[in-house]
């Protein structure tokens, strides 16, 4: 069976980012959403968690960065300590120097990365055999749970969100982020679901692996070893060039709005680049990754993520009850039941996250609404 049983529950959440972006033709996506229907306060809250999950989430893809780099040069494994901080070093001098180097970086790794993969997909689906008696307890802090497994699907089917955020930039806005939202669901899950069923065939218990797609390159054929592990630390490295792409601006424009100190909103006087929290936000990723488990840091990426999807579900059902006759170019049947039900699907899978994690995801919250009344006090 697998672990594409989460797309659906994706989609239920993909279904409400779809209705609300065509309500709205500025930028901004959940942070907006939030704040038409619950407020100020609650769409920074939403603005930090989205800024907290790109903070973890490369912390984790960065302690990943070393485990798959390990394959191929040993020694990486017990180096992570300078190897992680020279990397998001290198990222952040990238994106400090300009946005267009940082955009570039970021669409060469992503047309590269493909490229590994579609090779794996190829010899699974043509030469391996089928599928035998698979391991999938692939789930950190809940080996061999469903619900844990659930949880990590989250962390690899997040971010099609990010596609409502720059609405404002876009031609019809409210047609091409339903388009946007619902097409990256569709996408990343069939080729979520190709690549597992490949890697599958070609090595059934990659579970106890600690690099699966290395394992399953080096069991397909010769060289796949090499090619795979290559591939996934571009892959991995494309996801983090974007994540520090979009990060800071995050931080970034949560201060020109008024919601953070004023410091974190200032631009380098050359590259015109917002330097200060391109480097705040590198640093705490840099502790973080050194400091972190990679399966507690995808964890707390979860449950950040959760709580930014249940406040779209919970404006969802505002704006449905509040506005039920406002022009919606998508509409979704049974007024605001899906919201309501997706809505009780994140308050479920969060409390399905370990009490260390919500703490930790608590406090940083908290952390925000502190900032968050320090820099309101000069609007």
């Amino acid at each position: 069976m697998g672990l594409s049983g989460g797309g659906d529950r994706g989609g239920l959440i993909g279904l409400c980012f779809a209705e609300l972006s065509t309500m709205f033709d500025r930028t901004g996506g959940p942070i907006l959403y939030a704040r038409a229907a619950l407020g100020r306060t609650a769409g920074f809250t939403v603005g930090w968690a989205v800024w907290l999950t790109y903070l973890v989430g490369l912390a984790a893809l960065s302690d990943g960065f070393v485990s798959y780099l390990g394959s191929l040069w040993p020694a990486a494994k017990d180096g992570g300590v300078w190897i992680v901080p020279a990397l998001i070093f290198v990222l952040c001098l990238l994106n400090t120097v300009g946005v267009r180097l940082g955009a570039r970086v970021v669409q060469i790794f992503t047309i590269a990365k493909l490229v590994p993969l579609a090779v794996l997909v190829f010899a699974g689906l043509t030469f391996a055999g089928a599928v035998g008696n698979a391991d999938l307890s692939l789930v950190p802090g809940g080996r061999g749970s469903f619900l844990g497994a659930v949880l990590i699907i989250v962390f690899a089917y997040g971010g099609f969100e990010g596609t409502a955020i720059p609405a404002g930039e876009m031609v019809n806005p409210r047609r091409a982020v339903v388009v946007a939202v619902l097409g990256t669901l569709a996408a990343v899950t069939t080729f979520y679901m190709l690549v597992q069923y490949a890697a599958l065939r070609i090595e059934p218990n990659l579970a106890s692996a600690g690099s699966p797609l290395a394992s399953a390159g080096e069991a397909a054929f010769s060289g796949g070893l090499a090619l795979l592990t290559v591939g996934a630390l571009v892959s991995i490295s494309g996801t983090q060039s974007g994540v520090v792409l979009l990060a800071p601006r995050t931080l970034y424009s949560l201060a020109r709005e008024g919601m953070l100190p004023e410091v974190l909103g200032r631009v380098h006087p050359r590259f015109k680049t917002p330097v200060v929290s391109i480097w705040v936000t590198g640093v705490l990723v840099a502790v973080l990754a050194v400091s972190g488990s990679f399966s507690s840091l995808i964890l707390i990426n979860v449950a950040a993520r959760l709580y930014q999807y249940l406040m779209v579900c919970i404006s969802g059902g505002v704006l449905r009850l509040r506005e039920p006759e406002a022009p919606r170019a998508f509409r979704l049947p049974f007024g605001p039941a899906i919201p309501a039900v997706a809505g009780m699907l994140c308050l479920f899978l969060l409390s399905r996250q370990p009490a260390v994690n919500l703490l930790a995801t608590a406090g940083a919250l908290a952390a925000g609404l502190l900032l968050y009344a320090a820099g309101s006090r000069r609007v």
